[in-house]
């Protein structure tokens, strides 16, 4: 059997299930509208522009943090891989910070910066930021030190030594920390629209919650499950272009 029909197996049973239970009068339509409602209903939101403006907002303020998150996340975390000093600096505050919930900020964050993006783009970025920064911290610290022996033997001085043993050696454990933020990112964004906003795939399921129309609600459901298994592909395929080397040589190269 094809791999690739057994990968989709699951989903399309799933839905023909789905189907059956509700059209058989198994489960009430208005507590489970079928998938062929949902689907139409969909249809006619991304028609008439509904879903494509809400997606644009979500995909812009995820974008916006999770780029900041990586940025910042990469070079603070090559940072404190490099310096012990900085490394002693700033161990207290990130883990004070880091195991307080994104949404346990959101009262404070609302309160400074309003309801507008700018608070739910630092929601987004916090919930990143760790997964990227502890992921480039392991994988600079976790290279193996017989690489660094045999570059230093070979005449490698330090700025060689992070270009071309250093980093290249880390990047499987920093794009798994980016690949893992890809998630984060999406879920904190739709905790904090349904929370306060007036745009965005959050605010459109929360909106249809309000007036009990389910085929929305799931119509949004569809829309964001989809942009997030979207968003994983796109970052498993840049991870296999990137990390083609390292995945000829582990058990991903089977």
């Amino acid at each position: 059997m094809n791999r690739t029909f057994r990968k989709w197996m699951s989903p399309l049973l799933l839905l023909v299930c789905w189907e059956v239970v509700t059209r058989a009068g198994w489960i009430d339509s208005w507590f489970l509208p079928a998938p062929s409602l949902v689907f139409q209903t969909l249809y006619e939101m991304v028609v008439s522009g509904e879903v494509p403006y809400h997606t644009a907002m979500s995909m812009g303020r995820a974008a916006t943090g999770y780029i900041a998150a990586a940025v910042i996340g990469i070079g603070l975390g090559l940072l404190i891989a490099w310096s012990v000093i900085i490394e002693d600096f700033c161990d207290p505050l990130i883990e004070l910070i880091r195991p307080l919930s994104s949404f346990a900020l959101v009262p404070i964050l609302f309160l400074w910066f309003g309801v507008g993006n700018t608070s739910k783009i630092i929601i987004i970025f916090k919930s990143c930021f760790f997964p990227i920064l502890l992921n480039t911290i392991s994988g600079i610290k976790g290279v193996d030190k017989k690489l660094i022996m045999a570059a230093r033997s070979l005449g490698a001085n330090g700025q060689q030594l992070w270009i071309r043993v250093l980093i290249p050696s880390a990047l499987p454990m920093i794009i798994t920390g980016l690949r893992i933020s890809t998630a984060m990112a999406m879920m904190s964004l739709v905790g904090v629209e349904m929370l306060s906003s007036d745009s965005g795939l959050g605010f459109l399921v929360i909106d249809a919650q309000r007036t009990f129309d389910t085929k929305r609600v799931f119509a949004g459901i569809i829309v964001l499950s989809a942009l997030g298994f979207s968003v994983d592909r796109a970052a498993r395929l840049i991870q296999t272009k990137l990390l083609s080397w390292h995945t000829e040589t582990s058990l991903g190269g089977k």
